[in-house]
């Protein structure tokens, strides 16, 4: 018996891109601040509101106490499975007091997390958080810079890792931790002192403009200390925002891979590699679980077609083979030079302002072949 062919399904990746105008950003807005300890870690769950959805979640950590400065957190958690990461090079330590200060976040929340578990590679005797919870930060890629101070010289008025901002509205997360007790932040600073747990300093601010910044706190009496901080950028708003599928602010490649699966309607979009090459996507239209084909307008010389299909449910599959013509019907010739062991192929080869027709086949270990699918797959390729 020969194999059969399921469902068979065309997509346009589209060509090179250029430069967009800057797009604005929303303000984060703080949700809450939860302090957390101090306690025994991993053993200590720290509580918190229950995550609301699409947020900023950043978790920051100190053990203090003499505790191992080589000891790393191992993962954070939460009770609705978020995902956390360190916000980059963020583990800062103060080999003097042996404290350590790390921070990780969770990105584009789910919601109904009442708990988190932060789990360090030891266990720590005397460690403390703080949780914040941010709305209007990136839901996509929030982090954008992390600075750290390591094993800092006694003083009454310690510093903050300062850290340059790459976009004028961001979320600054900063931690001290002192060998001494802070008061609160030094007179002048910007920075809201969120908490005093275990005599360190636990800061953030929002920023509305691009620079640098440092919290600075008071702490008595003089001592060494270490500081974190990590910051973390706004949702990109205005007209052109419908455009930045993943609201990372740069409407990209990224984003017109991610709109061939969406629909657009009519909204204009461009987008941009750099600044030499213009594309300007008119629409895009949906091609999965809707009709076959699809076609899109864009300032490219450069094309290609993408095809998905079903997986063959016949016995001893081998591969596929994809088979091309210029006129429904055929003839058709095929357009891989091997077999095709996936279930989506690429041609490459196709010239601007051509109409294609594609039609597949399934193989199986005996080298049987099926029927081309049907109807065949039209793509009209954009001019230029």
């Amino acid at each position: 018996m020969k194999p059969e062919l399921n469902m068979f399904r065309l997509a346009f990746r589209l060509g090179l891109l250029a430069v967009v105008p800057g797009l604005a950003s929303a303000q984060i807005v703080l949700l809450h601040a939860t302090s957390c300890g101090p306690g025994a870690f991993p053993a200590t769950v720290c509580t918190i509101p229950s995550t609301g959805s699409g947020n900023l979640i950043v978790v920051g950590w100190t053990a203090g106490g003499g505790a191992n400065t080589s000891t790393t957190v191992s993962s954070v958690t939460d009770g609705a499975g978020n995902t956390y990461r360190e916000a980059g090079a963020a583990r800062s330590i103060d080999s003097t007091g042996g404290s350590i200060a790390d921070i990780w976040y969770a990105t584009n929340s789910v919601s109904g997390a009442t708990s988190v578990t932060i789990t360090p590679s030891a266990s720590v005797t005397s460690g403390g958080a703080m949780i914040w919870e941010f709305s209007g930060a990136n839901v996509s890629a929030p982090f954008d810079q992390a600075a750290l101070l390591n094993s800092q010289s006694s003083s009454a008025a310690p510093s903050g890792a300062a850290v340059t901002t790459a976009s004028a509205s961001e979320v600054i997360i900063s931690l001290a931790a002192v060998s001494g007790d802070v008061s609160g932040i030094d007179s002048g600073n910007a920075f809201t002192n969120d908490s005093t747990l275990k005599g360190n300093g636990w800061a953030h601010f929002i920023t509305s403009s691009t620079g640098t910044y440092a919290a600075q706190w008071s702490q008595s009496p003089a001592a060494t200390y270490a500081s974190s901080t990590a910051s973390f950028k706004a949702a990109s708003t205005g007209a052109s925002n419908a455009c930045d599928l993943n609201s990372d602010g740069t409407i990209n490649v990224i984003d017109v891979q991610l709109a061939i699966n969406m629909d657009l309607g009519a909204t204009p979009c461009t987008a941009a590699i750099d600044g030499t090459d213009v594309c300007n996507v008119v629409v895009v239209q949906r091609v999965i679980n809707a009709a076959l084909g699809g076609t899109c307008v864009v300032g490219s010389s450069t094309h290609s077609a993408a095809l998905t299909w079903t997986a063959s449910t016949s016995p001893n599959v081998a591969g596929y083979n994809i088979y091309r013509a210029t006129v429904s019907g055929g003839p058709y010739t095929m357009v891989n030079t091997s077999l095709v062991t996936g279930t989506a192929y690429t041609d490459t080869t196709v010239q601007a302002g051509q109409t294609y027709y594609y039609v597949a086949t399934a193989v199986d270990t005996s080298s049987n072949q099926s029927a081309y699918s049907s109807p065949p797959v039209q793509a009209n390729i954009p001019t230029p």
